[in-house]
């Protein structure tokens, strides 16, 4: 090797390693906590209540017919959102209309 790659070659080295950790702190930036906060797996929503107590009563009377539901706060901030599994929605959506 000569005198200039043996400096040439860890100062490219360096570059690189710099130029990923620039890509990976600027990847890890992105706001995916929206994301996260919107996908809830399998789970479905069935309806969207204004407060707490009106979730806990529409889980009660899911919970009657063998609907198992749960319930998350809505990301807008404006009520509760009712969800539940894909097998049980149709069941679930016939049992709050009927209400």
């Amino acid at each position: 090797m000569t005198g200039l790659s043996v400096v040439l070659v860890p100062i490219i080295g360096l570059a690189v390693m710099a130029l990923f950790a620039v890509v990976l702190k600027w990847a890890s930036s992105l706001d995916t906590d929206e994301a996260h906060r919107k996908d809830y797996g399998l789970l479905r929503e069935v309806a969207k209540v204004p407060s707490p107590t009106a979730a806990r009563a529409v889980e009660e009377r899911l919970q009657e017919v063998g609907v198992r539901a749960t319930t998350v706060p809505d990301p807008e901030g404006d009520g509760m959102r009712i969800l539940v599994f894909p097998a049980d929605r149709e069941v679930a959506i016939r049992t709050l209309l009927a209400d």
